[in-house]
């Protein structure tokens, strides 16, 4: 695997976001605060097992990392749901039971995709409707204990049983965008593929949605997330065009343009010629939405130039912006 391409993967693995929280006093707040620490060691460990491997162009050269970030991730799902459970009302009380809730979920969000990010069958894009039991069935997959996470978040909003700061109403929607994400990052067959990053796409723009400030910092975090999927697309995209070139040579379409088979192939090859041209149209555009990050920011600029490559694009354009 060269360079660039163990690059990628790390790209379209790296979602992660360090939990940061103030706390009231008491037993809850301390069990929430050792909650967040093992999500945030979990965090940090993947991030330098990433940093390593790609030094060693081996993305499984520490598989020891994986199990060491997937345990505390675990830990704090455990920790976090049994605050839920139990400590509900204390919670609501110090203001901070929303926040347990999103970290619940982003637990469960790493602990799916480090567990191998499992689709099972009747799962699609755009899905908000598990069923709250979910969470309770031994049988659901982690991706199913999510999004039954993310809906009982938003029944307790809507009960009016939480409140959310500007951060958490962000990553309760963004939530849904990184499942449909590891959705069309595990599907093989690219026309269901591009129907979860679409979707991946149009929720992370719908988490920014309402009041959140211009220059709030989520609004960088969530524009990467926008990033990697569009690069985790373009990399399905790519090898569905390589599928075609190479399914058009073995028909001799350029000899037989009209046989049945070819014409099947011409329209396949339409699809992802327009999917490619949304993918670029979208980066353009989203990389004009953070200027105003990236203007006065180098490190913010360095690190949104590193996602360009793996979309087709060598580096930001300011004169495309407007």
């Amino acid at each position: 695997m060269t360079i660039f391409a163990h690059r990628l993967r790390s790209i379209l693995l790296s979602f992660l976001l360090l939990f940061v929280l103030w706390f009231a006093a008491g037993c809850s707040a301390v069990q929430l605060r050792d909650a967040q620490d093992n999500f945030n060691k979990g965090a940090e460990i993947e991030l330098k097992a990433l940093d390593r491997s790609l030094l060693s162009d081996n993305p499984d050269a520490n598989p020891g990392d994986a199990f060491a970030a997937l345990n505390e991730y675990r830990l704090a799902h455990a920790l976090a749901q049994q605050l839920i459970e139990k400590k509900a009302v204390e919670l609501r009380q110090d203001n901070l039971l929303g926040a347990t809730y999103i970290l619940n979920a982003l637990a469960l969000w790493r602990i799916s995709d480090l567990e191998g990010n499992s689709t099972v069958e009747g799962e699609t894009a755009g899905a908000t409707g598990a069923e709250e039991k979910e969470k309770e069935n031994p049988a659901a997959t982690t991706r199913q204990q999510l999004l039954a996470a993310l809906n009982q978040i938003q029944i307790a909003k809507d009960n009016n049983q939480i409140a959310l700061g500007t951060r958490d109403k962000v990553l309760h929607k963004a939530l849904y965008g990184y499942y449909d994400h590891d959705g069309g990052r595990a599907e093989k067959n690219y026309a269901k593929a591009r129907e979860w990053f679409a979707s991946a796409i149009d929720r992370l723009k719908e988490s920014l949605d309402g009041d959140v400030p211009p220059q709030h910092p989520i609004r960088v975090y969530v524009g990467s997330a926008q990033l990697r999927t569009l690069a985790a697309w373009e990399l399905s995209n790519f090898i569905e065009r390589e599928n075609i070139a190479g399914a058009s040579k073995e028909k001799s379409c350029n000899s037989n343009p009209n046989s049945i088979d070819c014409l099947a192939l011409k329209k396949q090859r339409e699809v992802i010629e327009g999917d490619e041209k949304t993918i670029i149209e979208e980066t353009e555009n989203l990389i004009c939405e953070l200027k105003p990050f990236w203007e006065k920011n180098s490190t913010v600029k360095d690190s949104i130039s590193n996602l360009l490559a793996p979309i087709g694009l060598i580096t930001i354009n300011p004169d495309k912006c407007p």
